[in-house]
Parts: C-alpha cells; structure tokens; sequence
C-alpha cells in the first residue's frame, strides 16, 4: 500500500482566490467597524445639542452681564471677573466635548501605551449629559497609573457603546452606573456595571452576535438598533488579543467586562499617548 499524503497542496489560484477573499473580508470588517463608530456618535447627537445649548446659555448671559457692568457709569470688576469666569468655563467643556467628538468621528488614534483613566474621561466627555441629571449616580473607580497597549479610539469606542446601553438601560428608573479598572501581573480589567432592568437569560448567548439586538422598537429620541454595537466590541477588544464577557440577573443589572494583556515590560517604556 503506497503511502498517502496527510496535506493535498492547493492550486496557486485557489490560493489566490483565499488571500483575496480575505483582504475582501478585511476591507468589510474595517468598513463595519467605521460605520458603527459614527452610529455611535448620531445615537447622542441629541443629547450633546441639548447640552450645548446649556452650555451656550450660561455663556450669553454671564457676558451680557460683563458687558452691561463694563458699559456703565460705574463698572463693576469684580461681577465683571466672575462674570467672565463662568463663561470662560462654558465655553471650555464646550471645546472639550467637541475636540473629542471630531478626534472619535475621524478616528484619529494611535496604536500605544493609553491612560485608562484618560480613556474614561474621554468618553464621559463625549457622553456630555451629567447622568445625574437622568438620575443616575456615576462612580469612577479607576486604579491609578493604569496604562492599556491598544487603539485609543477603538477602546473609547468599546467604552461608549457599554456605556450608553447602561444609561438607556435606565432611562425609565434611577439607578448608578460604575465604572471599574484594575490590573494584575497578566491582565487589565475594565468593567462597566448598570442597575438596570436586566438581560433576560435565553438572550445572553445572542447578545454578541451580529445583527441581534433588544432595542427592536424605537423610543423617542431614540435610535433603532442595528445589532452591531456589541459584535463589534466584541471583535474589537479580540484584536486587541483580550476578551469580553457579561453577566446579567433580572431586576439587578447588568455587568460587562473587558479583559486585555497587560501591557509588556517592552511596551511599557514607550511613551504614553498624549
């Protein structure tokens, strides 16, 4: 009995064939990835016009304060300095929040060493709405010093979607949202916990998966979903050679956590991200 190879060698066209399926699938990933990032940013559109508008109320009025002082036969410095103090602030977040919305629309982010705490404070600033104002109490609890290797704007971009499906989670009842990060020797651990309603139990092994979503039916200022914002988390945080699990119970809330590689001894002297 003659010896049979355990591998045939496929053809150089099929070869071919497979290596342009998979750019093909490449390209795909990238555009999905894209197109859910800017999803993202139009689901709280709404929410960060309205706090503009907030933020432009304060910054008309203290001026017309300021001015009408200046313009008066007795001006008064002092209200004047306060005046322009609180504009000036305004004014500030305002900036901040879109320095950070156009830095997530246009995905400019390098791949390196991050601060997760900046990480967080990035997303809250796009986030913009206080979530107490919706009745939600936020707490950070963030280790110190943590640093993550990865894409800034695709780990920002993890963080909001857990983000605002906790919030909307609780859009109909008070509630706290937390949010946790720590490290050991092998791993960092970011974790984004809600009091919300739930998951239903026959829903959690679907959740990840594409085009499989809960919010079928629109509220107002609400955007239908697509399914795709947990998929790609998902895909996002496996490039990232870490994982993502959730827990869920019904009537307490949900948990979602993201594991990633500690970064190397390497890795960790190269210089932070600004």
């Amino acid at each position: 009995m003659s010896d049979v190879p355990s591998t045939i060698p496929l053809p150089d066209a099929l070869l071919k064939q497979l290596g342009d399926a998979q750019l093909q699938l490449d390209a795909v990933r990238d555009q999905l990835m894209e197109s859910q990032r800017l999803a993202t940013i139009g689901t709280i559109a709404a929410v960060i016009a309205h706090e503009f508008n907030n933020l432009l109320t304060p910054i008309v009025s203290y001026s017309q304060f300021a001015l009408s002082s200046a313009q008066s036969p007795t001006p008064d410095m002092e209200l004047i300095r306060k005046a322009l103090n609180k504009a000036f602030q305004s004014a500030q977040k305002a900036g901040k929040i879109c320095t950070s919305m156009l830095s997530l629309a246009r995905g400019e982010s390098s791949f390196g060493l991050a601060s997760v705490q900046k990480l967080v404070d990035e997303v809250l600033t796009v986030l913009a709405r206080d979530p107490q104002k919706d009745g939600i109490a936020l707490r950070v609890q963030v280790q110190s010093d943590l640093r993550v290797w990865g894409d800034c704007v695709q780990l920002e971009q993890v963080l909001l979607n857990l983000l605002i499906n906790a919030r909307q989670a609780m859009a109909a009842k008070s509630g706290s949202l937390t949010i946790k990060a720590t490290a050991d020797d092998h791993e960092i651990k970011i974790q984004v916990i809600d009091t919300g309603p739930g998951i239903p139990e026959h829903l959690m092994p679907k959740i990840f998966q594409p085009f499989f979503t809960t919010k079928g039916t629109a509220k107002k200022d609400e955007n239908r979903g697509t399914g795709l914002g947990l998929a790609i988390c998902k895909d996002i945080i496996e490039h990232h050679g870490g994982r993502i699990q959730v827990q869920s119970e019904i009537g307490k809330g949900t948990s979602f956590t993201i594991h990633l590689p500690a970064p190397t001894p390497a890795q960790c002297q190269a210089a932070p991200i600004d």
